[in-house]
């Protein structure tokens, strides 16, 4: 077994590549058949000299499906491999996915189109991951990529929608919530009765002359006063007018004379959540529409932007924070071997393979929290696979917990929009730990530096039929997660009560590390 390539971080490399030629992945299968006896055509094509490109990363199956074509000079210095692209193919024009960068073709090219997107939807380490699984699974290289993707991100026509980021408007208070009372009495309709309330409202300990009043409200008659003493919000005598309720009560009353109340539900809405929600949440706790919204804005009290929303498959539950747990002696001598392994200096994570031979109950799960605590302290990442049975609501919370707004799930009962934007975020940075079935393998993260997989023996490992990716790929997650782990420089932990019979022959091989936790743990 070779030694793995230094620790994979994603980095991008900010200096233009300025190779006029791609090599490109088209979105159409395309199977290799021979007849038999036929000799299959060469890897390598004769007088074509270059530097190490994705044939020769390959050096299978899956080099013979790629396709040249030259970049245009818009596109010059900016195009990378894993970008999403529009050739022409045949008498189409289908998505494709740059796998390379060469200074010439073999053969006569033409040229790519255009991005579909901005940013390369596949790294470099998922790029070789993709092609080792399309040769080791005699797959088509273009099925092999969708495993890496979200369902709806590829398309194969121009008209055929896409997924895409949900676009959503969210409202924000642009008053201190202590100033609602005061500027909500502004809206709405300015009826004398209105006028006349606020103008006594002002003066709280006073009898104003009638005269007063009547200028200050511009009264042409006392119709006004003579509707707010039957409603016994105002007391009149020959000395004046003065209020007959209390301060609160007149204010209310003030709001549904003008008929402003309304809008003080929806900016004490906002003020209780904290200044902001996303309108939909809004609508659910007032009733509200667009032209009240209108309203408040010119007023200056909201402000309303369209912003990109998250469809987050965690949203709404509440995972409690979890602190680690103290290990019993058996946990303490095994967390000591695979600290020492894999992380050997305060700034270090180096790779190395582990079985957890642990019975039901031994604890193996704070050893995996344990390991992706040291793994995220030192600015790496973490995907855990557990078989979907598994997925349940306590598990999701052991690693939820620990580390909150840093896990996220990856299942098949996720939406279309679910799968997304789960992709994105991870994609962007913005998660740090994955868990899911099988499907979490494929995550985008940047900067993976360890790799979990728990109750490894379950058979539910190979795929066969999963909508997450392709249907066309059969592979052993297992399998794929040992070249994930040396692609990367990463950490590797199965762990098992009844490990299979593959990874305990590894153990006696030397290939993995083998650790016993023969006993049962109470309260882990």
């Amino acid at each position: 077994m070779t030694d793995p390539p230094p620790p994979s971080t994603e980095t991008r490399d900010e200096t233009p590549d300025l190779r006029g030629y791609a090599e490109v992945i088209v979105n159409a299968p395309i199977r290799r058949s021979f007849r038999k006896g036929q000799e299959p055509p060469p890897t390598e094509l004769p007088g074509f000299d270059e530097t190490p490109d994705i044939h020769q990363l390959s050096g299978g199956y899956a080099s013979l499906q790629t396709f040249h074509y030259h970049i245009p000079p818009a596109l010059l210095g900016k195009l990378r491999p894993g970008h999403l692209v529009w050739v022409p193919f045949g008498k189409q024009t289908l998505q494709g996915i740059v796998v390379a960068l060469q200074e010439r073709a073999p053969v006569e090219t033409r040229p790519i189109q255009r991005l579909a997107r901005p940013q390369p939807v596949l790294t470099p380490t998922q790029i070789q991951l993709a092609f080792w699984i399309a040769d080791r699974y005699v797959a088509p290289a273009a099925e092999a990529v969708k495993l890496f993707l979200p369902p709806g991100l590829l398309r194969r026509s121009e008209e055929q929608p896409g997924v895409r980021a949900k676009r959503e408007e969210v409202v924000e208070l642009r008053i201190p919530p202590a100033e609602i009372p005061d500027r909500v009495l502004e809206l709405g309709r300015a009826t004398k009765q209105a006028q006349v309330l606020a103008y006594l409202l002002a003066h709280p300990d006073q009898v104003i002359p009638q005269e007063e009043l009547s200028q200050a409200c511009k009264l042409r008659s006392d119709d006004a006063l003579k509707n707010l003493v039957r409603k016994g919000a105002i007391c009149v005598d020959a000395t004046g007018a003065r209020l007959g309720v209390t301060p609160p009560v007149a204010r209310q009353l003030i709001l549904e004379l003008r008929g402003a109340d309304k809008y003080a539900a929806l900016l004490e809405a906002l003020a209780q959540a904290g200044g902001v929600l996303w309108k939909r949440e809004l609508y659910q706790r007032v009733r509200g529409n667009r032209a009240m919204l209108r309203t408040l804005e010119q007023a200056g009290l909201v402000q309303v932007t369209e912003r990109v929303r998250y469809r987050d498959p965690l949203a709404g539950l509440v995972f409690p924070a979890t602190q680690p747990l103290t290990l019993t002696g058996q946990q303490a001598e095994a967390w000591q071997i695979i600290r020492e392994a894999l992380f050997p200096g305060p700034d270090m994570l180096t790779p190395g393979r582990f079985l957890l031979h642990g019975v039901t109950g031994s604890g193996k799960t704070e050893l995996y929290l344990y390991a992706i605590g040291e793994t995220l302290a030192r600015n790496r990442q973490a995907i855990v696979l557990v078989p979907e049975i598994a997925l349940t609501p306590q598990t999701l919370a052991r690693f939820a917990g620990r580390f909150p707004g840093r896990v996220t799930v990856i299942h098949s009962e996720l939406s279309s929009g679910e799968r997304y934007d789960v992709w994105r975020r991870i994609r962007d940075g913005e998660i740090d730990v994955v868990v899911g079935p099988r499907s979490a393998l494929f995550a985008p993260l940047p900067r993976l530096g360890l790799i979990i997989i728990d109750e490894e023996h379950e058979s539910t490992y190979k795929q066969d039929a999963e909508e997450w990716g392709s249907f066309t790929v059969f592979y052993d997650a297992r399998a794929v997660a040992r070249k994930l782990a040396e692609l990367t420089g990463s950490g590797l932990i199965l762990g098992s009560a009844t490990p299979s019979l593959e990874a305990y022959y590894e153990a006696e091989q030397g290939l993995l590390t083998l650790l016993e936790l023969p006993q049962r743990v109470m309260g882990h």
